[in-house]
């Protein structure tokens, strides 16, 4: 194992399990933007934007502990809305939940049965955190998004909203409500110019939407809903749509099933090239005990995109039913790793390659996740190229820390191995 430790945050009051990363203060590295929010209402309470080192750089809301832990996605992210350079943070402030959905004693709230006023979009200024506009959304509209290019401007710069499991939006950039389209979003849509129009079509696991809302195939979803989904294009330019519910499917652009694997329950989907003997292959984690037989534990699948073959399965240590996966550029070669983390309490992260080994594997401290209502506290993690060495380091986050580890095995950059004043290579 080489692992370097790039950054440790302990303590503070602010951090959270939901961690967006981007250059925030003009420097052209990545800082961090902690996002706190109520647990059952999924209300954003605070947003924090730190350096990778933890230097505040500014704060909106107010902080508390107790508000770092994750219930759901969150509505947030870091992009350049108004396309001048920088960076700003997009968030959705909830509408009025004025007759609420309520369930058990968290108090989970995903939706209403009456509404007061608008969802809102709010755009903060990277570098300050000041509003900088504010766009109206749908009420429901408080879930997830992800921007899009539905309005052929040549740039994702329009919007895909959605509440929970029953409704998705598309929103232009100025702020129409272009189409709505009622159904199972699932967890996070997936979009792509499947049909080259220069517009971005979206795929929810049951369904595929044209950028002007009109469904190009759907299936019934039943009492279903996608847990993941992939767009993916193979070499030869065919386009493969992927999801997970009880199973990892694998569909064509008209919607006909090409394979499928019946798996518990395929939390995660992720396409890369893990692998050199074939162009794709596709990762997934079928989630373990409790919401499969009682002792089964998570388990780590490597398909093969283009004829479904299964090519390796690996077993994940018993309690880390909320196993998920990631393609990340560990090693900055031709080919990617694949990150397992939240692998039950107590267990490091893992990376594996493209044979099925680990090549590496990174701590979890328990001052991290610390504990909560008597239990361990779960961790999410993220990546980014924080060095800017054509390699991804790991960022992960919990209710009380972050860490960031960098591979610390030298990489070989032609232009410095070879190093002279008379430059020819």
């Amino acid at each position: 194992m080489s692992v370097h430790l790039v950054s440790a945050l302990d303590g503070g009051d602010f951090y959270s399990e939901t961690v967006r990363l981007g250059d925030l203060n003009g420097d052209g590295a990545p800082d961090l933007l902690f996002t706190q929010s109520l647990y059952g209402p999924r209300e954003i309470s605070c947003l924090t934007a730190a350096t990778i080192h933890g230097q505040v750089l500014w704060q909106v809301g107010q902080p508390s502990p107790d508000n770092g832990h994750i219930y759901s996605d969150l509505p947030v992210q870091l992009y350049d809305w108004d396309g001048d350079g920088v960076n700003e943070v997009l968030y959705v402030r909830q509408a009025t939940y004025a007759e609420p959905e309520v369930r058990g004693a968290q108090r989970i709230r995903e939706r209403a049965f009456r509404y007061e006023g608008r969802a809102t979009m709010v755009v903060l200024d990277g570098l300050t955190g000041r509003q900088k506009a504010a766009i109206p959304l749908p009420a429901p509209a408080d879930d997830s998004f992800l921007f899009a290019d539905l309005t052929g401007r040549g740039r994702r710069e329009d919007l895909v909203v959605k509440d929970r499991y029953w409704n998705m939006w598309g929103v232009s950039h100025a702020g129409e409500v272009l189409w709505h389209w009622a159904g199972s979003p699932g967890h996070y849509p997936a979009i792509a110019d499947v049909d080259g129009d220069g517009r971005d079509e979206v795929f929810v696991g049951y369904a595929l939407i044209d950028h002007d809302g009109r469904v190009l195939f759907q299936h019934d979803w039943g009492d279903n809903h996608q847990d993941a989904c992939y767009i993916a294009r193979l070499p030869d330019g065919e386009w493969r749509l992927l999801f997970g519910n009880g199973g990892v499917h694998c569909l064509a652009l008209d919607g006909e099933e090409l394979w499928h694997y019946p798996l518990h329950e395929a939390q995660h989907v992720v396409v890369g090239r893990y692998r050199a003997d074939s162009p794709l292959q596709v990762a997934v984690i079928d989630r373990g005990y409790p919401r499969t037989p009682e002792g089964k534990s998570a388990d780590l699948y490597l398909y093969d995109l283009a004829t479904g073959r299964e090519i390796w399965q690996r077993r994940q240590p018993q309690g880390g039913w909320i196993s998920a996966a990631l393609p990340i550029r560990w090693s900055g070669g031709d080919l990617q790793e694949i990150m397992v983390y939240e692998r039950g309490a107590g267990n490091p992260v893992a990376i594996y390659d493209g044979a099925g080994e680990i090549v590496d594997e990174l701590a979890v401290p328990p001052e991290v996740c610390g504990s909560y209502n008597g239990n361990p506290g779960i961790h999410l993690c993220s990546h980014a190229d924080v060095w800017g060495d054509s390699r991804e380091e790991v960022v992960l986050a919990g209710w009380r820390g972050l860490r960031i580890y960098a591979n610390a095995r030298p990489l070989a950059i032609p232009t410095l191995y070879n190093n002279t004043g008379y430059h020819g290579m």
